[in-house]
């Protein structure tokens, strides 16, 4: 095969040659490689075509060609072999420290490959010349091979450069790993005076088994002089030991009695196995002529000039079974200037680090997990001492954390009998005049993009007081006084605040909470707020809004936004200060958490009274349905994409309610493809309306490794601003949320064939389909636990019931009076 000889001989040049000869070389291997994988593989054909480029034509740079994110091995690496299955040997996969592994799947041709170009770069650094290795690792070949799992390809691959081998990895009978520190002394003093060796193994075993195994015993090796460790894997592992290399080299050195420059760190990965970075002792890697490197910019993926910091690609003709010819990974680094003063050439690179995840922001992490409870370990350190008041309008006693708490629990619950006496009409005057200057004064603004207008219009009187009917069995004045129960004149019923109430918020959506405690205060409860480390001054500078404010009613009662205040405290804590969380739950006669999985756990995992009520609004996932009869026409589609945008957009995906997967029938007028490109008309009109907040390189990051897997299966719309995206495909599966308004479409034949992915974690499904069709729905998913059918375009419209619940029933005790009538 041409592309196998032109490879071929590429890797009979040596590794570090600089000649035009071997560059000429590299550029005609990667323009046939390419070329192959173009014609071979339909995955990557549809993924060049979209791209806009085709190797058929010609390369005009190393730039033009689209790399492929490392997240599409991670998603689809079994499914990208460029040859015939049967002529697949072997897949590969990476240890998958930080999540999903990556795969590639090998032929001979990309086996041999693999191997030849290690042998040539890693004998630049080692010799030629075979040597006794001491493996830091288990034997491939023993009982205990199933705990290498990802790492036996590396350990066998390195066989090949050794005359004699020893393994110092032992495990128990109960699996449990431990270092021989006496068979590595047995094993040296048989090798012959002088010979050299190699000390071969991964970062994090080096360093948590063999280092700290050694010190531990009173063995002192002295390793031959030209002997060397080489050690692969990245340091990944060893963030939490806040070790660094130097450091790590250094204790080595002293371990081995050796050199810290003949200490090898080899860089390398998954996706484009065989090719290893070897550490040059002018501290930089160097690029071997069978690759080229680029570094892109974190945001933009543009190309980064020499000195840069950014994303690390890899370019190589070496892959043959699978596209894993530019490969972007997620490692950060540079390009060094300068020559070698070793003399080695290829370009120079530094390794940096590795681009963190993207934070979870929103309730959808609950994908894999369902909720459960449990047990506190009760510890407590020194952040119970340490107490944030960020809003509290009357003086606290006491400079401790449980001190300060104390005194605030104390003054909230005396002003339980003021917020008693005030009429709920009045109440719920105060906040509506609140909820308008939420809106008109520039004070608030910045809070725009949170969700504030849709607060401000929900916190109307009109929309309070209908809440507040059907929550207090259709009469408001129940929570003022003694009123007849339903059209009996004996029988008297009266709905009481509970007390005090505590609020645990989360950090992703704040203004979700206000719901809660609006509720909390219309039912003429106290409130104490615990807010998220994330919180940024949100609650205090929302509940600021009361300051000076005054509500006259009709009847001439005045209300002041000033002692309204009194009732309520915003503090933070750490989640670790247990005290403090503990203190904070025996108050609360009601409780309300928020947030994620761990977050909600821990409050209930605290003691509480007896007759206390305990409200989760936990991690929840949601999705939205359309079927076929709602398509029937181009104005039809139009109008229901904007509202779909809509429900996408609010709080940016971060809440319970919010849409990551739409699902929609195929039999429409407007397919779900053509409604894709309909949408992505009405995203930017959207955003105009909803602005889109500031995000972070890491979730940049994310979604475009999560275009990158579309643009292999399936179809990709976006921004170039990376503000929304739209992913279609016609699988019906439920994929992990990525937030930041990134929807994923599937086509299905009817939409109760998505009802297979309602969980316990589903809290909500839009709907757009005729009346009957919806109920039929509607029926099957909440019997199987969902929460809400809303119309597409208001799921994430605050409503009672929410979470299956009337929060206000659970924030007052019913009275009677009288009655009943038998």
């Amino acid at each position: 095969m041409n592309n196998v000889t032109k490879v071929d001989s590429l890797l009979s040049m040596s590794p570090y040659n600089d000649s035009e000869e071997s560059n000429n070389a590299y550029w005609e291997a990667l323009s046939e490689e390419l070329q192959f994988q173009y014609q071979n593989n339909e995955m990557y054909h549809n993924f060049c075509d979209r791209k806009g480029f085709n190797p058929m034509n010609g390369i005009n740079s190393l730039e033009s060609i689209p790399p492929v994110a490392v997240s599409v091995f991670k998603e689809l690496g079994f499914k990208l072999n460029s040859v015939p299955q049967e002529d697949l040997t072997m897949a590969l996969q990476s240890s998958a420290t930080s999540g999903i592994p990556s795969t590639i799947v090998v032929d001979k041709i990309t086996s041999k490959r693999q191997a030849k170009a290690m042998v040539k770069v890693v004998s630049e650094f080692i010799g030629n010349e075979r040597i006794p290795f001491l493996i830091m690792d288990i034997d491939p070949k023993s009982t205990s091979r199933k705990v290498l799992g990802a790492r036996f390809a590396a350990v066998t691959g390195y066989l090949k450069f050794a005359s004699k081998v020893g393994y110092f990895l032992k495990t128990d009978e109960n699996n449990i790993s431990y270092f021989d520190v006496y068979g590595i002394s047995e094993y040296l003093e048989q090798i012959a005076t002088g010979q050299p060796v190699i000390v071969f193994g991964f970062t994090y075993i080096l360093y948590q088994n063999v280092l700290k195994s050694i010190k531990n015993s009173n063995i002192k090796f002295q390793l031959p002089k030209g002997s060397k460790v080489i050690h692969i894997g990245g340091w990944k592992k060893l963030e939490s030991e806040k070790i660094s290399k130097e450091d790590f080299n250094k204790e080595l050195s002293d371990c081995f009695s050796i050199d810290p420059i003949d200490i090898i760190d080899i860089y390398g990965f998954t996706e484009q196995m065989g090719l290893n970075y070897p550490d040059c002792p002018c501290g930089c890697k160097h690029a071997s002529s069978y690759v080229k490197v680029l570094v892109r910019d974190v945001v933009t993926r543009d190309i980064l000039p020499v000195g840069k910091e950014g994303m690390l690609e890899f370019i190589t003709p070496i892959p043959h079974s699978y596209p894993g010819n530019a490969v972007l990974t997620d490692d950060l680094g540079e390009l060094v200037e300068g020559e070698c003063p070793y003399g080695r050439s290829g370009q120079r690179f530094l390794i940096k680090g590795r681009l963190k995840k993207a934070e979870v922001r929103g309730c959808g992490d609950i994908l894999s997990n369902k909720l459960t409870f449990q047990k506190s370990n009760n510890s407590i350190d020194n952040e119970d001492s340490k107490l944030d008041i960020q809003y509290f309008k009357n003086e606290v006693i006491g400079e401790l954390g449980y001190a300060k708490l104390d005194s605030i629990i104390e003054q909230l619950k005396s002003k339980l009998n003021w917020i008693r006496q005030q009429p709920i009409e009045s109440l719920i005057g105060l906040i509506d005049l609140a909820s308008k200057r939420w809106i008109s004064d520039p004070k608030f603004s910045f809070l725009k993009d949170k969700g504030l207008l849709f607060l401000s219009n929900w916190c109307s009187a009109t929309h309070l007081n209908d809440i507040a009917k059907e929550g207090l069995r259709g009469n408001i004045a129940y929570c003022d006084t003694f009123q007849p129960f339903a059209s009996s004149s004996k029988h008297l019923l009266r709905a009481n605040s509970r007390g005090l109430c505590g609020h645990w918020m989360a950090g992703n959506v704040q203004i979700l909470g206000v719901f809660a405690l609006v509720q909390c205060i219309i039912t003429k409860n106290v409130n104490l707020l615990k807010v998220s480390g994330k919180d940024d001054g949100v609650f205090a500078t929302l509940l600021s809004v009361f300051e000076g404010l005054e509500y006259t009613s009709t009847s001439g009662y005045t209300i002041s936004g000033n002692d309204l205040l009194e009732t309520i405290a915003v503090v933070y804590f750490s989640r670790s200060a247990v005290k403090l969380g503990e203190k904070m739950s025996k108050a609360s006669d009601v409780r309300i958490a928020w947030g994620g999985k761990e977050s909600v756990e821990t409050v209930a995992n605290y003691p509480s009274m007896i007759d206390s009520e305990t409200i989760i609004f936990g991690p929840k996932l949601s999705y939205a349905v359309i079927a076929s009869e709602e398509l029937s026409s181009e104005q039809a589609a139009k109008k229901l994409a904007r509202r779909v945008s809509v429900d996408v957009s609010v709080f940016d995906q971060s809440g319970c309610a919010s849409p990551h997967n739409l699902y929609i029938e195929k039999s429409g007028t407007v397919t779900p493809e053509r409604f894709c490109e309909i949408l992505a008309e009405s995203f930017p009109k959207t955003e105009l309306q909803i602005p889109k907040p500031a995000i972070s390189p890491e979730q940049v990051s994310a979604i475009h490794s999560a275009r990158g897997i579309y643009d292999f299966k399936g179809k990709v719309w976006g921004s170039d601003s990376m503000s929304w995206s739209i992913l279609y495909d016609d699988e019906n599966i439920i994929n992990k949320p990525v937030y930041s308004r990134v929807l994923i479409i599937h086509s299905v034949d009817h939409i109760n064939d998505t009802l297979q992915h309602i969980g316990d974690y589903i809290q909500t499904i839009g709907i757009a389909a005729p009346e009957d069709k919806a109920i039929d729905f509607a029926n099957k998913a909440t019997m199987a636990g969902v929460a809400r059918c809303p119309l597409i375009g208001r799921m994430l419209n605050f409503e009672m019931p929410w979470d299956g619940m009337f929060l206000i029933d659970r924030l007052v005790k019913w009275n009677t009076l009288f009655g009943p009538l038998l």
